[in-house]
């Protein structure tokens, strides 16, 4: 009995150091996987910090939108790619967010500038903050009105250089050189290469002696994108319109909903006083609305358009 119970003490011994062995193993392997994570972590949010690191196990609070943990407080990933301005991809790879993702976007746009009343729209629009998006033709003694636009944070796009339907849409050489002009003063006033254009008349313009899906494809091939829009003030119409009908032809639309995105095409002429007179109160009824937003058109803005050439 005595070599059995020895044998078993043996046995029971060889059994605890395998036991510990493979416990320092797994310690090892943990500690391991830890440090990994750090880097990773460190790596993904730029920070050494382990607090912002959010060791633990983190529950998700739906109300909140927020990730807790062991008592602390921190701000999901998805707020954080809002903050930060960045996402993840369906392939996990970070790209620029839509700050404005899950809001109605409205985009003011002025067509025909730069003239005597640009300064005017552009004082009304950093009265409230607002950036807008400014579509011009090629003119000259506005010099400070192109660098204006641009520095004060607007989007600056192409409505041709002449806005002389035969010159722009006599040919599609005309049409290439006329966007060539315009395109080249931006850049020359500016500094910006322009890749938002606005066809004169709109792209359903039936004025063209060129057809439209040709211009379109030009354009596609140069990576311009063009914009016409949903949203028409009107204030374009031989003899103008008042303020309050202008204020109206914007708001009915945009208030009856229907859309996620609103193009609003207002016209930048030195007799569009009312235009000027209607902005703050357009301004100030969108801002009293749930979920809107008016942004310039960018990467983010889908575009209206009116003639689509189906690939």
């Amino acid at each position: 009995m005595g070599n059995s119970f020895s044998k078993t003490s043996i046995g029971l011994g060889i059994l605890t150091v395998i036991v510990c062995i493979i416990c320092v193993m797994l310690f090892n392997k943990i500690n391991s996987l830890e440090s990994d994570l750090t880097q990773l972590k460190m790596d993904m949010f730029g920070t050494h910090d382990e607090a912002a690191l959010g060791y633990g196990s983190p529950v998700l609070n739906t109300e909140r939108n927020t990730i807790t943990s062991a008592g602390m407080e921190k701000v999901s990933f998805y707020e954080m790619a809002k903050d930060t301005n960045v996402n993840l991809n369906d392939s996990n790879e970070v790209v620029a967010a839509d700050p404005y993702e899950g809001m109605i976007k409205v985009c003011f746009t002025f067509d025909d500038g730069p003239s005597a009343n640009t300064d005017n729209i552009l004082n009304v629009l950093d009265d409230y903050g607002v950036k807008a998006t400014f579509f011009v033709n090629g003119k000259e003694g506005y010099d400070d009105q192109y660098k204006r636009i641009v520095e004060e944070g607007h989007a600056i796009g192409m409505h041709s250089y002449t806005h002389n339907y035969h010159d722009v849409y006599g040919s599609l050489d005309m049409f290439a050189e006329d966007l060539y002009n315009i395109q080249h003063l931006i850049k020359e006033k500016t500094g910006v290469e322009s890749l938002l254009y606005r066809f004169p008349g709109g792209s359903s313009n039936t004025v063209s002696g060129t057809p439209m899906e040709k211009c379109i494809e030009y354009l596609d091939a140069k990576g311009i994108e063009y914009y016409d829009w949903n949203v028409a003030s009107c204030d374009a119409v031989v003899g103008g319109l008042s303020t309050a009908q202008i204020v109206s032809n914007v708001m009915t639309p945009i208030s009856a909903g229907g859309s996620d995105t609103y193009i609003v095409l207002f016209h930048d002429a030195q007799d569009k006083n009312t235009t000027v007179e209607a902005l703050p109160i357009i301004i100030e009824k969108l801002a009293a609305m749930d979920n809107v937003a008016i942004v310039p058109i960018d990467e983010y803005v889908t575009p209206v358009q009116h003639v689509v050439i189906q690939n």
